[in-house]
């Protein structure tokens, strides 16, 4: 693989430097939307919709390294990132993707993320809303089959019309949104957000994503799978027995541990410690909490047991890895 660039002024939307950087240039361990909406590049309504793009700007670019780049963060709100060109690599959940033209990638409220970079011909739109701004009423069988699709694999790639379909709802939001003295934006708004979702569905759940190449899983094994890593995105700050989502999905912690294997080719206990193991490296690079708050907040029983338990799935101590 060719060397990464990394973003630049121009791409502040991924830069976020009011959002994971601090006075300090602190990173920040959670994204939210008041921090996105205050963003140069966004537009939005009522901090609750946000759209950012940089499909019109100029090649002009100067690259650096930022100090943010592979850390993890975790998100307060729900994000769908289109990529119209090049290519960009990031971490969801614990799994490694990279888009390309016509991706398209969502990544749920209280996912945990990791952006790794981006080429330097990239050209993406993203839509960020708060879990209150859009509620699906209807089409609850298919909003529920996309939910489960979207914990197996967020990416996916729409043909070029589905993409284009797309960017021309995009679009007209964009333009809704500027219209300031529109007293019935906000309606027209949650229209094409309906549409966007809707049309969608079409695509996603009959698409040959990740999630429909498991040749050998039954849907009652893949089923489990994102039950468990619901479970475990849900409670893994206050849970880490594989007993006790065994209990929540009524299977034996022996079946659950062979049909996650199974299925992903890691054991249930794996996936547990990696989302704890994140979340601490996330509130360790926050230097928002001390190693002590940090052991409380996952439920350790105390300083010491998580040091032990930090270091020997990452290989040193929480100090050192908040230092360096």
């Amino acid at each position: 693989m060719t060397k990464w660039n990394y973003i630049n002024k121009t791409y502040k939307f991924v830069r976020l430097k009011v959002i994971v950087f601090d006075k300090m240039k602190q990173a920040y361990w959670n994204l939210d939307l008041i921090r996105l909406s205050a963003e140069d590049s966004a537009i939005h309504l009522d901090k609750e919709l946000i759209l950012i793009d940089n499909i019109d700007d100029a090649n002009e670019q100067g690259y650096a390294d930022f100090e943010f780049v592979n850390h993890p963060v975790k998100l307060d709100f729900t994000t769908v990132l289109f990529c119209l060109a090049g290519r960009m690599q990031v971490q969801v959940n614990l799994q490694e993707f990279e888009l390309h033209a016509n991706d398209i990638i969502i990544v749920q409220e209280g996912t945990i993320g990791v952006y790794h970079g981006m080429s330097d011909d990239v050209k993406i739109a993203v839509i960020a809303f708060s879990s209150e701004y859009f509620q699906t009423t209807h089409q609850i069988e298919a909003t529920m089959s996309l939910q489960r699709r979207l914990y197996a694999s967020p990416l996916y790639h729409l043909p070029p019309e589905a993409m284009e379909e797309s960017m021309a709802i995009y679009h007209l939001m964009k333009a809704k949104i500027k219209e300031k003295d529109n007293p019935f934006r906000k309606g027209a708004l949650l229209g094409y957000t309906q549409a966007l979702t809707y049309n969608a569905y079409k695509y996603l759940l009959t698409s040959d994503s990740t999630y429909g190449k498991t040749s050998g899983k039954s849907s009652r094994q893949l089923n489990l799978y994102t039950r468990f890593i619901e479970e475990v995105q849900k409670n893994y700050t206050k849970e880490r027995r594989i007993s006790y989502y065994a209990d929540v999905l009524c299977v034996t912690p022996k079946y659950l541990s062979q049909v996650i294997h199974k299925v992903s080719g890691r054991f249930a206990t794996d996936w547990i410690t990696d989302f704890v193991i994140l979340e601490a490296k996330a509130l360790l690079k926050s230097r928002k909490y001390n190693v002590q708050q940090i052991s409380d907040m996952l439920n350790f029983a105390n300083q010491s047991f998580f040091g032990k338990y930090f270091k020997g799935k990452v290989g040193c101590s929480p100090s050192e890895y908040q230092k360096g």
